[in-house]
């Protein structure tokens, strides 16, 4: 028969080795922040400090470590900053130009989104909006561009919330209600329907976008000027409104 002092023993010999074949479980990892949370994985001896200096070498070599630590490995980021623009380059991309005293530019670029529908979203973005953007790094580099020695960084698999001067979320614009009948796009004989895209940025509060093709989705007459014609409804009325070549369009104007 097993005494009270063995079978303790047992017990806590079997308590260790349960513990011990639990995996260890990994330190999270801070988001990076600012553009010196992406500079700190450059060994000091490389003084990335000093990188308007580097040569083209050194650059590639900073490039490298950039690439496997930060964007190979997804690092996840967390970044505070004021839109400079909402552009189309092949997508829809936000970017802004950050403060910085380092002798050349840094700029940060937002163009692949958690959500797919993201487009109605950032036609409520203006210049100067402050953001706080959420996702994983998936650029950093040195680089040429736009013939500026830089730095460009960029976020995927992004998300976003506009913020108040404070901090704090900003709360959304009042909804302009308004019943949308239809939409088209073109010129001459040729037009596309497009009323399943302006409703669903139309029905974004404060969202504002153009009559062209990259807003729209369809190009019917590649090459030549087109019109954007809606027809919609407010208190029960019909109205017709058209826009131009990179007219404006929002709720607003709509029912003005």
């Amino acid at each position: 028969m097993t005494s009270t002092p063995a079978l303790c023993l047992l017990a806590l010999a079997s308590a260790c080795q349960l513990h011990a074949a639990e995996p260890a479980k990994p330190k999270p990892v801070k988001p990076l922040r600012t553009f010196g949370d992406f500079l700190a994985v450059i060994p000091k001896d490389l003084e990335p400090e000093n990188a308007r200096n580097w040569t083209e070498a050194q650059k590639e070599v900073a490039n490298g470590l950039l690439k496997k630590k930060l964007v190979d490995a997804k690092r996840p980021a967390q970044m505070r900053f004021k839109v400079h623009g909402v552009d189309f380059w092949g997508r829809f991309v936000v970017w802004s130009h950050l403060p910085a005293d380092e002798g050349y530019a840094i700029r940060v670029f937002v163009s692949q989104w958690k959500n797919p529908d993201m487009l109605p979203k950032l036609a409520t973005l203006r210049e100067r909006d402050l953001v706080e953007v959420t996702g994983v790094c998936d650029l950093a580099k040195f680089e040429n561009l736009w013939n500026t020695n830089s730095l460009s960084l960029g976020i995927g698999e992004a998300s976003f919330v506009k913020l108040q001067p404070n901090g704090k979320p900003a709360p959304p614009p009042a909804r302009i209600p308004l019943k949308l009948i239809s939409a088209v796009y073109g010129s001459g004989t040729a037009f596309a329907d497009v009323t399943d895209r302006v409703k669903s940025l139309l029905d974004e509060p404060g969202a504002r976008f153009f009559a062209n093709p990259n807003w729209l989705g369809a190009d019917p007459t590649p090459g030549w000027n087109k019109a954007l014609v809606i027809v919609h409804e407010v208190g029960g009325q019909r109205r017709t409104f058209t826009a131009g070549e990179n007219g404006e369009v929002t709720a607003a104007l709509l029912v003005r």
